[in-house]
């Protein structure tokens, strides 16, 4: 499977933003606990623009980090701050609202329906938003009781979880463009950490921009699962969406220092689809059989430690897809054999705030206190348990 994930981190550009070093350490951000504010600021077209929302992070030169009541984050140079005032609260928007603000910034045609925990913004058939919110639900459902059962305190989202759904590709694509540039050209949806929003659009190709067109859910789900392509199309949406669970329910925070091998792996953990199911997705942890045929083949000793250490393998196109591999790998191992440590592992990350960075040796010391180990350590072990899953698969 050679499909192309992506989630936009944008840790180490806002804090060049906010005038942070490279390796910045806390104490140069003032970290407040959350609090309602109101800015007035001049963009750089010479306007006064107004934010309120939740303060995050205040920098030393008066830089804020916030979030507004649409989930959205938003950086404010100090310079350029003219007004800013403490509020006694702001009060949330119910999901009919959050629902007619966000359509108002997508283009016209998008409607909206909300479920227990999604908003999702559409403007293609009703069936096929219907059938995206009921896998996107099964997937909200699985992956806080594997995480509860783990061990792990995972927190209810405080708003519904936005998704924007095109009714085709060349739509998306235009709108994709602001935010991923090139890549959207090849990949079908992202999460995106600013907004907290997954962009995708219809995979079954009817192209309809009619969202009140009849389509039942089942004969959306048909369409999908008898598409050649649909088992790496809902893979890459089981993915994105499995980020934004996890910077949801407090096993990341958005834009601090996660490590890409976490994330990746974790989302390539609960990724794996499912098409005998109408769903098309049912079961955490199933055999990845893509990421499982290419690190038997191209196991790489020492890769590990170096991910675990910086994100570079992620970002080098030469070892991207053998990263992903690996990453994948690791958290099965650690999420079957090693739960306890990799459950105290990942609440280590929740604690961490927004624009924090951590040096290589901070990533690497932060895993062998959670394992008692080195990372070079586990790969017998790993190696191991990955031989074992290939026998099962094969039975």
């Amino acid at each position: 499977m050679g499909t192309r994930y992506f989630y936009i981190s944008f840790v180490v550009v806002l804090g060049t933003t906010l005038g942070l070093p490279a390796q910045a350490s806390p104490p140069l951000v003032k970290l407040k606990p959350s609090q309602a504010i109101e800015v007035s600021h001049q963009t750089p077209q010479g306007t006064t623009k107004k934010l309120r929302g939740k303060l995050l992070v205040e920098a030393l030169d008066g830089s804020l980090l916030l979030e507004d009541d649409q989930q959205t984050l938003h950086i404010v140079s100090g310079e350029s701050i003219t007004q800013q005032s403490t509020l006694r609260e702001i009060n949330p928007l119910t999901p009919k609202q959050l629902g007619q603000k966000t359509i108002a910034n997508l283009p016209d045609g998008f409607s909206f329906i909300t479920t227990r925990h999604y908003l999702i913004c559409y403007n293609t058939s009703l069936g096929y938003a219907r059938w995206s919110a009921a896998l996107l639900e099964r997937l909200f459902t699985g992956f806080h009781a594997f995480w509860s059962q783990a061990g792990l305190e995972v927190q209810q989202p405080e708003h519904p979880l936005i998704v924007i759904i095109f009714s085709n590709r060349n739509d998306y694509k235009r709108a994709a463009n602001k935010e991923v540039g090139d890549a959207s050209h090849s990949i079908v949806g992202y999460y995106n950490q600013l907004t907290n929003q997954i962009t995708t659009y219809d995979i079954t190709g009817s192209d309809s921009n009619d969202p009140t067109t009849r389509q039942s859910l089942s004969s959306a789900g048909n369409l999908i699962l008898r598409n050649p392509q649909a088992s790496s199309l809902i893979a890459t949406l089981v993915h994105e969406a499995t980020h934004q669970l996890a910077f949801n329910a407090g096993l990341h925070v958005r834009l601090s220092p996660t490590p890409v091998w976490l994330s990746e792996g974790i989302a390539t953990y609960f990724e794996t689809p499912d098409l005998t199911n109408s769903r098309g997705w049912q079961s955490i942890g199933a055999i990845n059989e893509a990421r499982l045929e290419l690190i038997l083949k191209q196991f790489t000793p020492g890769l590990i430690s170096r991910f675990i250490a910086e994100d570079e393998p992620f970002h080098n196109p030469d070892e991207a897809l053998i990263a992903y591999a690996h990453a994948w790998a690791l958290v099965s191992f650690l999420a079957t054999m090693r739960r306890e440590d990799f459950c105290t592992y990942i609440a280590h990350f929740s604690k961490k705030g927004p624009l924090e960075l951590d040096s290589p040796e901070e990533r690497l010391n932060e895993f062998k206190n959670a394992f008692q180990c080195e990372p070079d350590d586990l790969e017998p072990a790993m190696i191991q348990y990955i031989n074992a899953i290939s026998r099962r698969k094969r039975q």
